[in-house]
């Protein structure tokens, strides 16, 4: 009789996460057909994150997909563009990047593609002085990365930079400049992707 109990308890239990899987709210990159969660929620040094999804985008080399990405902003709300892009680019709400690679892609060349972004968005001396910074950040993709794969940078009150690689939590880098030029990279006005399409869901 207990073993029968304990059989239902368990069913009961995985019913209900399944329900709450198919409750959860989910947004498309068409391109690419990955999905992510409309929100997402975390914790990180004692407080909570609860984050809306503003849009999403394909990065594209040459004609080859490399991944589907999201982007993600605490307390969301619809504006115009440039707002948006403010908002995103400056320190104060948590935001959050989550890449989902479409195929697979070598350890150098992600590590080479952060490197052109930053020199891309940062001065000569802006960057030697943040390259310190840069080579941790890059030095956190050392593994080749595969097909579905996944990639989440966070960037939180204060410039600090959380790096989420294939499930592994890295080290925080804390610095303003470095966390604007990163996120440069995909939302500032010389970005990878369609940056537009990264605001499409708040954007009036």
């Amino acid at each position: 009789m207990r073993l029968w109990k304990l059989f239902l308890v368990g069913l009961c239990s995985l019913a209900l996460f399944a329900g709450s899987l198919v409750a959860q709210e989910m947004v498309e990159e068409s391109s690419t057909g990955k999905k992510f969660p409309k929100e997402v929620t975390f914790t990180y040094d004692g407080t909570e994150y609860t984050l809306q999804a503003t849009g999403t985008a394909v990065r594209k080399k040459y004609f080859f997909k490399v991944y589907g990405m999201a982007h993600y902003m605490q307390d969301a709300a619809p504006a115009a563009k440039a707002e948006l892009f403010d908002a995103i680019l400056s320190d104060g709400k948590a935001k959050q990047i989550t890449m989902d690679f479409a195929r697979n892609v070598g350890a150098g060349k992600i590590q080479g593609a952060y490197r052109d972004g930053f020199k891309k968005h940062l001065s000569k001396e802006k960057y030697t002085e943040l390259e310190p910074l840069i080579e941790q950040f890059v030095g956190y993709f050392s593994n080749d990365v595969k097909e579905d794969q996944q990639y989440i940078l966070r960037w939180l009150p204060g410039g600090v930079v959380v790096s989420i690689v294939q499930g592994d939590e890295k080290p925080a880098i804390t610095n303003v400049e470095f966390a604007t030029a990163l996120w440069a990279i995909w939302l500032g006005e010389d970005s990878i992707v369609k940056r537009d399409k990264l605001v499409s869901l708040m954007a009036k």
